[in-house]
């Protein structure tokens, strides 16, 4: 309450301050103040990480790198304007007077948002003047009354929330085709909640681990967690377990994470608690993001005959609690299983660990759901049918990058088919078929018509006898802007579109096709040239049917390359220094000899 005061007090003098230096004055302060909360926001991670965490504590890296690059940027480009604008526009004085009211807000907003934001990431020993995001529960108390321990779940927001302003109006900003590496929407779906859950932990808890230090080492569906009683020893009674399914409409998942050596502390240990573990990815049938703390954990006994997963506290009760208690991987291993609740159909992108580390995420390919009770320890390293993650999680992005088009991690692979066997097609413009193969192209036909066409059957294309063709699935990136929709058609029509071997080799592109719903009908399109194409996409041109605005939802997007046999592809990028590589290392794309 205290903090939420002090904040409230000096968003009031902030605004006030503005509003008395006059509408043009204070309109110029929102506009650099909006501009460097989005660059700060988007840039500071990979400035913490780079720049900061190798050369000082890095648990104030990040909070540092935020409010450096936030404070010192406003104040420099405010310096600027002020020896460039000499005076203000002439305004009736109420016209000046609640202009600069408005834009005082604004600012006020999102500067003691940024504020609250650092804060709440600094490292304290149990918050700051008494607030904490998240109210720790402890296990020896596990909850006075069910109030107490249903706060231990639920956010403390502050008064007119001016972080999650900041925050919202720095992701909107920095979402779409201007973002870095990554896209910071969609990495950090909300991010304020994320630093709650990072930082609620007791002083000696680090929060942060080195980039590439965690490995996610296999996924599988459980069937159930379990709500641990304990045992009394006066009575000599042992432990009972409960069990605990997921709702109809979710599932519960296992996912095995080895904490790797740049993971350990100062101390040279693994502490954590289970909230410092974050799932991040897709709703499904949605391009909605989403993040998913651990909801139950291996059971802290490895000396128990049984490996079961022990819920976190959701209410009053002996649960696990859900913020604050530490713990440190069960065994000598180094492993640690989480088991978190996710929507069905739910698509991940990445599990991150503290800040810093992240490793690449996939569902695919999973075993039936199992009952956790039935393994015995011996069998909790590898028993499990694992659905492998695949891919590369960039760890941080430096942003400014022009781009149309990002990879999708564990989809690409080197083969010569068609996305489906076509017969009922149209060409467009000069098409040669050999051996019913593509050669050379464009078709497009409607998905549901290809079973029972009367078009000469097409089911590969024609590819060189000294070459392999690489399809490379991407996802289209949508433009926010009107200078951003121009840049992006400047990148289409340009289709400068390479990928790169671990020599150096370059690769033009050489065909693309996308499958998706136009005006309610599955349309399937496809360009190619088995010919290699020049530095500006040579023959190939926009879809015919397929436009910008249906590559939303459940769409295919996938781009070809001809590579020479045994090329190891390492990058993708949209050509041009200033644009962003798209780094294929983890996808381990060699092409056949």
């Amino acid at each position: 309450m205290l903090l939420s005061l002090l904040f409230f007090v000096l968003l009031l003098a902030i605004a006030l301050s503005q509003a008395a230096k006059g509408f043009f004055s204070a309109l110029i302060m929102t506009v650099l103040t909006i501009c460097c909360c989005a660059a700060a926001v988007a840039t500071h991670e990979w400035i913490a990480v780079n720049a900061l965490a190798p050369y000082w504590k890095p648990d104030f890296a990040h909070p540092l790198a935020l409010g450096l690059t936030f404070g010192l940027s406003l104040i420099i480009l405010r310096l600027i304007f002020d020896r460039l604008i000499r005076r203000s526009c002439l305004l009736p004085a109420w016209v000046d007077r609640a202009g600069g009211g408005v834009c005082g807000v604004i600012t006020a907003e999102i500067m003691v948002g940024m504020i609250a934001v650092c804060l709440q990431m600094i490292p304290f020993d149990g918050g700051f003047l008494g607030y904490s995001r998240v109210t720790p529960v402890s296990r020896d108390q596990p909850g006075a009354d069910s109030a107490k321990a249903k706060a231990g779940t639920e956010d403390r927001e502050l008064l007119l929330t001016p972080d999650r302003f900041a925050l919202a109006t720095a992701s909107f900003l920095s979402g779409g085709i201007f973002s870095g590496e990554r896209l910071f929407y969609r990495d950090h779906p909300d991010f304020v909640q994320a630093v709650g859950w990072v930082n609620a932990v007791p002083a000696m808890v680090s929060r942060y681990a080195k980039p590439k230090s965690i490995a996610v080492v296999a996924t599988e569906p459980v069937q159930l967690v379990y709500k641990m009683s304990p045992g009394s020893e006066k009575d000599r009674t042992p432990a009972t377990y409960e069990d605990i399914t997921a709702p109809k409409d979710r599932e519960l998942r296992m996912i095995r994470v080895h904490l790797q050596a740049g993971a350990r502390d100062e101390r040279k240990s693994h502490l954590f608690t289970a909230r410092q573990f974050r799932v991040v990815g897709r709703m499904p049938g949605s391009d909605i993001h989403a993040q998913f703390a651990p909801v139950a954990i291996q059971q802290e006994d490895a000396t128990q005959p049984t490996n079961r997963h022990i819920r976190l506290i959701r209410e009053r009760g002996s649960d696990w609690p859900v913020i604050d208690e530490t713990v440190s991987p069960r065994g000598d291993d180094d492993r640690v299983e989480l088991v978190f609740e996710l929507p069905k159909g739910f698509e991940p992108s990445f599990l991150e660990y503290k800040r810093g580390a992240r490793a690449p995420l996939s569902f695919g390919g999973a075993a039936a759901p199992r009952d956790t009770d039935a393994p015995k320890r011996g069998e909790a390293a590898g028993s499990a049918t694992p659905s492998t993650p695949s891919g590369n999680v960039p760890d941080s992005g430096r942003g400014g990058n022009v781009r149309r088009s990002t990879t999708q991690a564990g989809k690409s692979t080197f083969g010569d088919q068609l996305p489906m066997e076509m017969k009922a097609y149209r060409r467009i413009g000069d098409t040669e078929v050999t051996r019913n193969k593509l050669a050379n192209g464009h078709l497009v036909g409607e998905v549901d018509q290809q079973g029972s066409g009367t078009d000469p059957p097409l089911s590969k294309f024609e590819v060189p006898e000294d070459k392999r063709l690489l399809q490379l699935h991407t996802s289209f990136l949508e433009a926010r802007s009107g200078l951003g929709r121009a840049l992006s058609r400047a990148v289409a029509v340009a289709q400068n579109y390479t990928v790169v071997d671990d020599r150096g080799g370059t690769y033009p592109l050489s065909g693309k096709y996308a499958i998706a719903t136009v005006g309610g009908t599955r349309v399937v399109e496809v360009q190619y040239a088995s010919e290699e194409q020049g530095s500006m996409g040579g023959s190939l041109g926009a879809f015919d049917r397929i436009k910008d605005d249906d590559l939303k939802g459940d769409y295919q997007l996938v781009m070809l390359f001809l590579v020479n046999p045994g090329a190891k592809i390492v990058a993708f990028s949209t050509g041009g220094d200033a644009t962003r590589r798209d780094d294929l290392t983890g996808e381990n794309l060699t092409a056949p000899n």
